[in-house]
């Protein structure tokens, strides 16, 4: 490897390792995305971001390679093709998000990806990631819709091309072009790459775009979906349309194909290691997520789980007798036993005792989650956090009032009744601890 490459490297990780978190949060997703048994990434890389943003997206690419891990890339190129039939004045039309495809289109098109495939691969190998060009000999295809013409319907992804290309140590970057016999077809990136996870099942599904995630109708970034608690809301949100509805829905099929473990990330290119090596991430994580149950007399078996919960999240002991007024207690835990919230109705406000996620979940957004299904039900609720605690960023975002002393700071959400509110504070501040 030539020096300015070990120089550009070598710069690279340090901008990155000191931009993304500590030390150990990089290791312990390491460690994670290393499973001999699955496969780490597959990234859908958008054309726009070839076009406006390819810096970062090499330099992000080049620290996975260093880190040991070889994502399986694939592009589209849709600006660029436009841009080149525009120039050679083909027209073109698009239905439900795929470009109709006449024997002009595709031949314009096969040029334009056979182009940007080679971008990106020269860009890499010039900074020192081996990579592989994969053009039209992935997905094999029927012409399915004469409406649409020259366009691919995936029939089956050839896998043992893309592994052999990881087993010689280097980086797929496959094109979305299909073939059916000795005909090239156009496939539509988005189209391509689910299928492609399908067959590779990987443990990470990445789309790099220009905005890097889904935004809600305040222009926030939503940083996690639970797709079992928030599919069918978002879909009846207005807020959420034309091609960020049908990328939410395509990701909702393509988790429904995965094991519950996998999840897909929006981000952009700058963003990706924060979003794959940090619990807070950065753009929008998408799960299948788990429900969440209420238990209002919770069992022996709810009241272990949740001890459970809460001393791994607290690092302390909960109080023997925690439970001793049950009927005054209403737990929240997600099916997958590792998030908890204990609402305490022995007060005239609702008061949230206790929120736990365990270490190893935190960034999955199963706090998120549980969250959201508590507030349902409470409208009014009123907490305290110590002033160290590490989630009261999270408290100060959601909360719509908080008074801060020196051993508590206090939130509520839902209380304007000044008295009502002295009167929650004071609560607060003297209720026992509940984990010693």
């Amino acid at each position: 490897m030539s020096n300015p490459s070990n120089q550009f490297i070598k710069s690279t990780i340090l901008k990155l390792l000191g931009a993304i978190g500590s030390e150990k949060e990089i290791n312990k997703y390491i460690e994670k995305f290393s499973s001999p048994e699955q496969r780490f990434a597959v990234i859908k890389v958008g054309g726009s971001v070839i076009d406006n943003d390819l810096e970062n997206l090499i330099s992000s690419l080049v620290f996975l390679n260093q880190v040991g891990l070889k994502p399986v890339i694939l592009h589209g190129a849709g600006p660029m093709l436009s841009a080149a039939l525009e120039e050679k004045k083909i027209d073109f039309s698009f239905i439900d998000g795929q470009r109709v495809t006449s024997l002009e289109v595709r031949d314009v098109a096969y040029s334009v990806f056979k182009e940007t495939n080679k971008k990106i691969v020269e860009a890499l190998e010039t900074q020192g990631a081996k990579a592989h060009g994969l053009i039209s000999n992935i997905f094999e295809c029927t012409m399915a819709d004469p409406s649409l013409g020259y366009v691919g319907s995936i029939q089956s992804v050839d896998i043992n091309l893309i592994n052999e290309v990881l087993e010689l140590d280097s980086i797929p970057v496959i094109a979305p072009v299909g073939f059916q016999d000795n005909e090239v077809l156009n496939i539509n990136a988005d189209i391509a790459t689910v299928e492609l996870v399908k067959a590779i099942n990987p443990y990470k599904a990445i789309f790099l775009s220009e905005i890097g995630g889904i935004f809600n109708k305040t222009g926030q970034l939503i940083p996690n979906i639970n797709l079992a608690l928030e599919y069918n809301e978002l879909m009846q949100e207005k807020w959420l349309h034309s091609g960020m509805k049908l990328k939410l829905e395509q990701i909702k099929s393509l988790l429904d194909h995965l094991p519950k473990t996998a999840s897909v990330s929006i981000t952009q290119p700058i963003n990706l290691p924060k979003e794959l090596f940090t619990d807070s991430g950065s753009g929008t994580l998408i799960k299948h997520g788990y429900s969440v149950v209420q238990h209002q007399l919770p069992d022996k078996d709810v009241e272990d789980q949740f001890r459970k919960i809460v001393e791994t999240s607290f690092k302390g002991k909960l109080v023997d007798n925690f439970f001793n007024s049950p009927k005054d207690l209403n737990i929240f835990m997600t099916s997958c036993k590792r998030a908890t919230i204990a609402i305490s109705n022995d007060f005239t406000i609702p008061y949230m005792d206790k929120f736990g996620v365990i270490p190893e979940a935190k960034g999955e957004g199963l706090g998120a989650g549980i969250w959201h299904e508590m507030r349902k039900v409470y409208p009014q609720v009123f907490w305290r956090s110590r002033p160290n605690n590490p989630i009261n960023s999270f408290y100060t975002s959601i909360c719509e009032g908080c008074q801060k002393q020196d051993e508590w700071h206090i939130f509520w959400i839902g209380i304007s009744d000044y008295s009502a509110l002295k009167d929650c504070i004071e609560y607060a501040i003297n209720k026992p601890k509940s984990v010693i």
